[in-house]
């Protein structure tokens, strides 16, 4: 992941625009004092891209931002029903039809999370989750406004335009970022659901069981009262 997003995808897609990170946004840097005190501790280059993305960027992604969508794959859409991936069909000629989305990271920092403005009651018409780490490429799109994501089989799973090219722009410095500092909150969230889908899978065995349990039991049970009726019956009448 780190390798095929570290360099900033100096080479885009072809057909896409590459846009220069040095133009669009960059981080501001740090202060004499923090160059100081990394230089004193080592801190190493990895840590101090980490903390540069804490400090920055990751703040922007948890506050999360409004965004045209454009496209969306239907793996990146859990609304279900008649809804769920069609967006991904849409040509271009049928934007109009997109909708206003709010997109957040989530809060184990390992996918990102959108959902429609407009709600019924209280909940979105439509919502969604992508993996972090199933991104190969965080580009722009057709315009300057426009975050185009793609999986690591070269497919787009989401297309969105963003308020300003400046929000366009760093919110592809984030994410970019995002996919070679948060490794750690990858490998932790898939080991978590890994073990929650142990635990699901022990849960239905062991209801099986006791299900299974259950139904000889009131088998048993009903045989063995019938049993014991026609005993106490034969004892009576002698």
């Amino acid at each position: 992941m780190a390798s095929e997003l570290g360099s900033h995808q100096d080479v885009a897609e072809e057909g896409e625009e590459q846009l220069p990170l040095s133009s669009s946004y960059s981080l501001p840097p740090d202060s004499c004092c923090q160059k100081i005190s990394d230089a004193i501790s080592g801190t190493s280059k990895e840590d101090v891209r980490r903390r540069r993305f804490e400090q920055h960027l990751l703040p922007t992604l948890q506050m999360g931002g409004s965004f045209e969508l454009l496209n969306c794959h239907r793996s990146c859409e859990t609304t279900g029903g008649f809804l769920s991936g069609m967006s991904s069909m849409f040509s271009k000629a049928e934007r109009k039809s997109s909708d206003m989305v709010w997109v957040q990271i989530s809060s184990d920092l390992a996918s990102l999370e959108w959902q429609t403005l407009a709600k019924k009651k209280g909940s979105p018409l439509r919502e969604g989750v992508l993996q972090l780490d199933t991104l190969s490429a965080v580009t722009p799109g057709n315009n300057t406004k426009t975050v185009r994501l793609r999986s690591t089989q070269g497919e787009i799973l989401i297309e969105m335009d963003a308020e300003s090219v400046e929000d366009c722009g760093k919110w592809i410095y984030a994410l970019r970022e995002a996919t070679n500092v948060l490794e750690n909150e990858f490998k932790r969230s898939k080991a978590k659901k890994q073990g929650s889908r142990r635990l699901e899978g022990k849960w239905l065995e062991m209801q099986r069981k006791k299900a299974a349990a259950d139904a000889y039991k009131k088998k048993i049970g009903s045989t063995g009262m019938s049993y014991t009726a026609r005993l106490m019956m034969e004892r009576g009448g002698n």
